[in-house]
């Protein structure tokens, strides 16, 4: 055999156990289904290139039947070549049992075709030729074209889905295109051999495959890798290498994580430290924004972010995995913020007729109780007298209809005789076997009451209401003092001076009002009051008298449906007076203020429009927040305690300002009759 003779024989060989060899590479791939597919691929391609230097090497009376055996062996390749390009993309045709079932009659019917070529020679002739050296040369005919095509397209399409894992990875992946196209150089050659004398007519194709192995099993293997999980898992993942620097991430990752974009060869600590720092912590859940979320409607969502591995021989990467668990977290955040209001309440049970059926332990320590020694008792066993007994059966009274109810400064009595006052919310009890939907008052077994210990409300309230009534009353008698002062001045000055006096009186007098508006406060601080239907056109009409007689030139329109009803209480008509005072007050000489009453499915809106210079934006900012600071606080309080009012009946405000005047509106619920 001349030196061509013993190159085919040298490529051929080396690609076949090139191929074999890498097998043991391919076993420790982590993904069952690729390893399956590559080492069948590994398998097939290196018996079929054995096989082919066996053709040229063996006896004459051997070589044909080598050929014939490599020719099945090689078809199974391209099987092999399919199996691991579904697995390895990500998709399951390699799992379709019916595309497994066309696949073996269509497999066993080529292999049959060709093992049968010495019956029917339809597939191929031999003859001995001696260029470029001696060896078996094979005709082809009309079967092996036919065959031949189907094994091109077949692995065609294996070779679009690798290209399109490529595309969609999002990673440079160059070097493994450049690695797969090398699968389809022997094409080239099958082709070529048909045109010069330099090729003989053979298949080329295990020099591809073996080209292929060594490439992305021992040269770009941590690429082959990352590429593999990135495009084809909707996994949140992140891969590192052995120093923690950032080698790729999946594009679910990126979309949680924008800061990952651009950032390969990044230290993860330096990029996501939130994602680090929990990594060993025993707290391992992150929280992020998500991107789809609008700035208007901000939401966190939760991440669980755990560590795993993924290795391929000596070749690893630490792979960071993201598990969204929002619903779970926030179920538990809900919980825990629950059990922490439980914790500041003690919960009783009572049944239809009064008696204690369960009480938390915590209450001994409140009440001096044990837990033991009030079950089975009435409720009258901790209430200080009759008359808060009778009470307490008047408000359990709508609970048992149904309803929720709550209570401020109910009196309990303690084991050791003294009283304390509590803040008490009792809800319904039914019964379990009943479904949600269909329960009535009839299926009422009892009453939870959570109670609250008010002894530090009541005290800092109070304490409060000491200090703004000696404000109050201090402020009142110096300022009339001093507006009497002012008023005598006035009338003995001329000019500036007698202008001066004016403001000092006008100044005293907004400092009345100003004590006037804390004394309103004072009076609505409870903001839980009980919500009732409440027509609001003759409360509105009502209001704008008594305006149009503290402002008798200032022109009131009112646009309003005959019957507007809110579920409201009768504290709104002091937001009202407070927003039309201010609307007449600061409006245009004459001042022109017009009100529109409209209603929806769901709410009432009073909208007060005066033609004054506006409202500043910090009087705004007022109406739009409950905290005062150094750079937001009003002129006076009444914009305060229309805030606090609208509030506490579960309404809003909003109040829009420009050169033609200022627009509040004051948003209630409708009541809607059941």
């Amino acid at each position: 055999m001349n030196t061509v003779g013993q190159l085919y024989v040298g490529v051929f060989a080396l690609s076949g156990i090139l191929c074999l060899a890498a097998i043991t590479r391919a076993r420790q791939f982590d993904d069952p289904s690729v390893r399956r597919g590559l080492v069948w691929l590994l398998a097939t391609s290196g018996t079929w290139a054995l096989l082919k230097t066996a053709f040229f090497v063996l006896p004459k009376p051997l070589r044909e039947p080598a050929y014939i055996v490599g020719l099945a062996i090689g078809f199974a390749t391209v099987w092999a070549w399919l199996y691991f390009c579904s697995a390895y993309t990500g998709q399951t045709y390699h799992r379709n049992r019916s595309i497994r079932r066309l696949s073996v009659v269509v497999f066993v019917s080529v292999v049959l075709v060709k093992v049968t070529n010495p019956i029917h020679g339809a597939y191929f002739s031999t003859t001995e030729v001696t260029a470029p050296f001696t060896y078996l040369a094979i005709e082809h005919n009309v079967l092996h074209w036919t065959a031949t095509g189907l094994s091109y397209v077949l692995s065609a399409v294996g070779l679009f889905l690798i290209f399109q894992l490529f595309l969609e990875s999002g990673y440079n992946t160059r070097p493994l295109s450049g690695l797969t196209a090398l699968l389809g150089l022997p094409v080239v050659l099958d082709i070529g051999s048909q045109f010069t004398p330099w090729l003989i007519e053979v298949i080329y194709a295990p020099i591809g495959v073996a080209a292929f192995a060594i490439g992305v099993l021992f040269v770009f293997d941590r690429r082959f890798l990352a590429v593999q999980r990135t495009a084809s898992s909707e996994d949140l993942s992140i891969y590192l290498d052995e120093r923690g620097r950032i080698r790729d991430y999946t594009n679910a990752a990126r979309e949680v994580i924008p800061e990952l974009d651009g950032s390969t060869g990044d230290r993860l600590s330096a990029v996501a430290p939130d994602v680090t720092d929990v990594i060993d912590g025993d707290d391992q859940i992150i929280e992020r924004q998500d991107a789809d979320e609008s700035e208007e409607a901000e939401e966190a969502r939760y991440y669980f972010v755990s560590t795993g591995s993924l290795t391929l021989g000596d070749t690893g990467a630490q792979v960071i995995q993201l598990s969204d668990v929002t619903q779970t977290e926030r179920q538990r955040r809900e919980l825990a913020e629950r059990e922490r209001k439980l914790d500041e309440h003690f919960v009783f049970r009572v049944d239809l007729d009064g008696r204690f059926t369960f009480v938390s332990p915590s209450i001994e320590e409140f009440l001096g109780y044990s837990p033991a020694e009030l079950e089975g008792n009435q409720i009258s066993a901790t209430i200080p007298n009759e008359a808060s007994t009778d009470r307490a059966w008047e408000q359990i009274e709508p609970v048992l209809n149904g309803e929720s109810n709550k209570v401020r400064d109910f009196p309990l009595e303690t084991a050791a005789g003294t009283t304390v006052f509590t803040d008490i919310r009792a809800v319904p009890i039914y019964d379990g076997s009943v479904p949600r939907e269909d329960r009535t008052p009839d299926d009422i077994i009892g009453v939870q009451l959570m109670v609250r210990d008010a002894t530090e409300r009541r005290q800092r309230e109070g304490l409060i209401s000491v200090i703004n009534r000696v404000l109050r009353h201090n402020l009142r008698n110096r300022m009339n003092v001093i507006t009497s002062y002012a008023t005598m001045l006035e009338e003995k000055l001329d000019g500036d001076d007698a202008t001066k006096a004016r403001h000092i009186g006008d100044t005293a007098d907004r400092l009345l009002d100003l004590s006037e508006s804390a004394r309103e406060i004072e009076n609505n601080r409870d903001l839980s009051p009980d919500l009732e239907p409440i027509d609001i056109v003759p409360v509105l009409n009502r209001t704008v008298s008594q305006i149009q007689l503290q402002y008798p030139e200032a022109e009131i329109t009112i646009e309003a449906p005959d019957t507007v009803v809110a579920n409201t209480h009768e504290r709104l008509e002091t937001a009202l007076w407070e927003v039309l005072d201010n609307a007449a007050k600061h409006g245009e000489d004459p001042p022109s203020v017009d009100i529109d009453v409209t209603v929806d499915d769901t709410s009432v809106a009073i909208t007060v429009r005066d033609s004054g210079p506006g409202l500043p934006e910090m009087e705004q900012e007022v109406l739009r927040s409950n905290t005062e600071t150094s750079l937001v606080h009003g002129d006076g309080l009444g914009l305060w305690l229309v805030y606090w009012i609208v509030t506490s009946l579960d309404g809003e405000t909003k109040a829009e300002s420009s050169s033609a005047g200022t627009a509040v509106t004051i948003r209630l619920p409708r009541y809607q009759e059941a």
